[in-house]
C-alpha cells in the first residue's frame, strides 16, 4: 500500500491531554495521513460521529476510561453517529488486561499501547485495511469476531463490515452517495440481526423464570437480564423504524417488567413476554430455529439442576434447624 493513499482518508482522534493528541497526530501524518482532526473533548467527538465520511477513530483510554468505553459501545451498537463500523483504534498507556478487555470487549478493531512508533502504527493501519476481521452480531456485542461463542452455543454468523478506511485509501472512484447506501443496507441488517439475538435471550430468561417457579427461588439473575434485555430491545426496535415492532417492543417490556414482582401472576406475564419475545425472533432470525430450541434445552437442564440442588439444600438446612430445635 502507498502511503500517499492515506491522504484520502480522514482520521479523527480523540486525547483528553492535548499533547499527547499533538503527539499522536504528528504519528499519523508522519505514515501518510493528512486530513486529521484531533480533539480533547468527548462531547466534541460525538458531534464528529454524525459525519458518515469517517475513516479512521483513534481514541485514548486510559482516562474516562470507563466514559470511553461506553461511547464505543454506543458507537457500535448503532446508537451513536452514522456509521456503526467505523475502524476504531484504541490507546493506552498501561497494557493492564482488564483496560484492554473492556475495550475490545466493546468492538475496537486494535489496542495500540504508548509510546508508540509510526511503523506500529502503520502495521495496525494495514492491517485494518487488507485484513480486518469480520465482525459478529449477538445480544450485546458488535464487532469483531474474537471467537467469544463457546462450542456449546449456536456460533454467530460472521459478515464483512463497510470498511471505510480501506474503500478511502484503495478505491479510484470512491461515491460517497454508493458508500452511504452499502452502510445503511448494513446497518439495517445488524439491527434485524441484534432484534432477533435480544428476543432470543429474552425468550430464554423468561423460560428459566418460569422453570423456575415451585422449585425454589427464581434466578434474580434472569429477572434482571430479562429487563436489561427488553429495554434494549426496544432502543433496537426504534432503531429499525417500523411501527408495529416497535408497539410489540414496548408491549412485551410493560409485560416483562411485572415478572420482577413475586406472586401467582409472575409465570403468566412471564409466559406472555416469552410468547410475544419468540413471535419477534420467528420474524427476524434468517435461520437457526433448531439450534436455538436445542440451546435453549442445554439452558433449562442447567438451570433445572441448580434449582433441584438448591432446593435439596434448603430442605437439609430445614431438617437440620428441626433437628437442633428438638
Amino acid at each position: 500500500m502507498d502511503k500517499q493513499r492515506l491522504a484520502a482518508a480522514t482520521v479523527l482522534i480523540y486525547d483528553p491531554v492535548r499533547g499527547n493528541m499533538l503527539m499522536t497526530r504528528s504519528v499519523l501524518h508522519g505514515i501518510g495521513f493528512r486530513r486529521i482532526e484531533g480533539m480533547t473533548s468527548l462531547s466534541e467527538l460525538t458531534r464528529r460521529l454524525r459525519d458518515v465520511d469517517i475513516s479512521l477513530l483513534v481514541v485514548e483510554a486510559t482516562e474516562n476510561h470507563s466514559e470511553v468505553v461506553q461511547l464505543l459501545r454506543a458507537q457500535r451498537l448503532g446508537e451513536l453517529g452514522v456509521n456503526p463500523f467505523i475502524p476504531v483504534i484504541a490507546t493506552l498507556w498501561a497494557g493492564s488486561t482488564d483496560l484492554v478487555a473492556d475495550l475490545m470487549n466493546v468492538g475496537c478493531d486494535d489496542v495500540l499501547l504508548r509510546p508508540f512508533s509510526q511503523i506500529q502504527t502503520l502495521e495496525r493501519v494495514r492491517a485494518i485495511i487488507s485484513a480486518r476481521k469480520q465482525f459478529v452480531v449477538t445480544s450485546d456485542y458488535v464487532g469483531p469476531d474474537r471467537g467469544r461463542s463457546s462450542s456449546n452455543q449456536m456460533a454467530p454468523e460472521t459478515f464483512d463490515p463497510p470498511n471505510t478506511l480501506r474503500d478511502r485509501v484503495l478505491m479510484s472512484n470512491y461515491d460517497p452517495v454508493t458508500q452511504s447506501e452499502i452502510l445503511a443496507t448494513a446497518r439495517r441488517k445488524v439491527d434485524q440481526d441484534r432484534l432477533a439475538k435480544l428476543a432470543r435471550r429474552i425468550a430464554m430468561a423468561a423460560e428459566v423464570i418460569i422453570q423456575a417457579q415451585g422449585r425454589g427461588d427464581a434466578n434474580a439473575g434472569f429477572v434482571v437480564d430479562l429487563l436489561e434485555s427488553s429495554a434494549e430491545l426496544v432502543r433496537a426496535a426504534k432503531r429499525l423504524d417500523i411501527d408495529e415492532v416497535q408497539e410489540i417492543a414496548m408491549v412485551l417490556e410493560n409485560v416483562a417488567a411485572r415478572t420482577s414482582a413475586p406472586g401467582p401472576e409472575r409465570v403468566e406475564n412471564a409466559n406472555l413476554t416469552r410468547q410475544l419475545a419468540l413471535a419477534l425472533y420467528v420474524a427476524y432470525a434468517v435461520e437457526g430455529g433448531e439450534a436455538f430450541k436445542a440451546e435453549l434445552e442445554t439452558t433449562l437442564d442447567k438451570v433445572r439442576g441448580r434449582l433441584d440442588k438448591a432446593k435439596e439444600r434448603a430442605k437439609r438446612r430445614h431438617t437440620l434447624a428441626l433437628s437442633l430445635v428438638s
